[in-house]
This record gives structure tokens, sequence and C-alpha cells, in this order.
């Protein structure tokens, strides 16, 4: 069971890797088109995907294998292929869907944070504060997908920018906090 914790933790790592990429790239160049925004994010959650599917399919043994890495792995491929095959459609709804899946990973992030909480750490009310930023930024973005695509993908960015360091700090505190735990006991 340790292990699967760690194969999902090192696909959040990547995750959050990718989402600051991404959106350090909205930021720098926030003319870019909505069209090619959704090829971005068809690529982003295709790399989230195979990683995923990879992680899921590493010769090790059964036991490193979790079936939630693979349903989110082939979840991530199904939406980068919809992506890819149906631009135009997806730009239709792309800044409602965005904001959604902005919101669920502010809420992921809000939740997570929680978990730095059990050690008594107070790094979690930072945690709690992003993830509740970047759920309301996704609401935001929900409500009023903004009049200038510029400014709407500068927000975007912003808001990818701060969910994929949520993340990497969560991770970061976790690990940290786990060590220091093991070392008490010890």
């Amino acid at each position: 069971m340790e292990s699967a914790f760690k194969v999902i933790r090192s696909n959040m790592m990547v995750q959050a890797c990718l989402f600051i990429a991404f959106g350090l790239f909205l930021i720098l160049w926030p003319g870019a088109t909505i069209m090619t925004v959704i090829y971005l994010f068809g690529a982003l959650f295709a790399l989230s995907g195979i990683a995923s599917v990879v992680s899921y399919l590493r010769p090790k043994s059964a036991d490193h294998r979790s079936p939630a890495v693979l349903a989110a792995g082939i979840l991530y491929v199904v939406i980068a292929i919809i992506a890819f095959a149906f631009p135009s459609a997806v730009a239709g709804f792309f800044s409602v869907a965005l904001g959604i899946i902005l919101t669920l990973c502010g809420i992921v992030c809000a939740v997570r944070s929680f978990q730095i909480r059990r050690f008594e750490d107070r790094s979690w009310i930072a945690a709690l504060i992003i993830g509740i930023a970047v759920a309301a930024g996704g609401i935001a973005v929900i409500l009023n997908p903004f009049s200038s695509t510029q400014m709407f993908i500068l927000v975007l960015g912003v808001i990818m920018l701060v969910n994929g360091g949520c993340e990497l700090f969560m991770e970061y505190q976790l690990h940290r906090l786990e060590k220091l735990e093991d070392g008490g006991a010890a």
C-alpha cells in the first residue's frame, strides 16, 4: 500500500511540474490563441495520462499497481484525444470546462492540506489558502470567461502556476513531515 502512495506521489509531482510549465507559458505568451491553448491542454493531459499508465505498467509487481492510477491515466488520455480530435467543439465550452477543472484542482489542494495538518505543522494553512484561491479562480473563470481572450489566458496561466506550486509545496511538506515523524518514532 505504501508503494502505491509513492507511485501516486510521483505522478502528482509530474502533474504539478506540467501545470507550472504550462502556467508559465501562458503568462509569458498570453497572446496565444484559444486553439493553441486547447492543443497544449491536450498535450498536458496526454503526458499526464501516459505517465500514469506507464507507472501502472511498471514490471515491479502487482503490489505496485493502483487501479486509481490506471483509471486516471486512461481518463487523461481520453480527454487528450477529444481535445486533439475536436478542437473547435472543445473551444466552445473550453472556459467552463477549464473553470470546473481548476475549481476541482483547488478543492483537492485544499483537502490535501489537511494531510499536512495532522503533523501539527502550520504550513497547512498556506496550502489551504492557495487551494481556496485556485478554486475561487476556477469559479471566476466559469462565471466570467472574460471579454478578452488574452486576459483570460493570462489569468488562466496564473491560476495554473499557483495550482502547480501548491501541489509541489504539499508534496515537499508531506515528505519532510513524514521523515520527521519516522525519525522521531525510531
